[in-house]
C-alpha cells in the first residue's frame, strides 16, 4: 500500500488539494467533493440508502459549501487520513485506499 509523504492544499480560492505518494505518484482532490463525500456515519445517514448501481449516493451538492476548506489532516494509524473542515466536521476518515481511488492522477 502506498502512503502519502506530502500533502499540499492550495490556497482557498482554489478549492483543491494534492496528495504526494511514496510510490511517486501524485492526485489532485476537488475540496468540496472530498467533504461530500464524507465516510462517516453521520454523513451517510444523510445519504439515500443505497442507488440503482448499488454504491452510496453522495450528499446533495447544495449542502456543501463549494468554499469549503481543511483547517487540519491528521493521520489515522498506517490507512488513512482524518480532516477538520472549515464547517467543525471532522469525523471523517479517508483510507489511502479511497484517496487513491478517487483522486484525478498527475501526469
Amino acid at each position: 500500500m502506498t502512503t502519502p509523504v506530502h500533502i499540499a492544499v492550495d490556497h482557498p480560492e482554489k478549492g483543491r488539494m494534492t496528495i504526494f505518494w511514496d510510490d511517486g505518484s501524485a492526485c489532485v482532490y476537488e475540496l468540496a467533493a472530498l467533504r461530500k463525500a464524507c465516510p462517516c456515519a453521520g454523513c451517510r445517514e444523510l445519504r439515500q440508502q443505497m442507488d440503482q448501481g448499488g454504491s452510496l449516493v453522495l450528499l446533495a451538492s447544495s449542502a456543501i459549501d463549494p468554499s469549503v476548506e481543511i483547517g487540519a489532516v491528521d493521520t489515522v494509524g498506517r490507512y488513512a487520513l482524518q480532516f477538520t473542515w472549515n464547517d467543525g466536521h471532522n469525523t471523517g476518515i479517508y483510507t489511502y485506499e479511497f484517496l487513491q481511488e478517487t483522486g484525478s492522477s498527475l501526469e
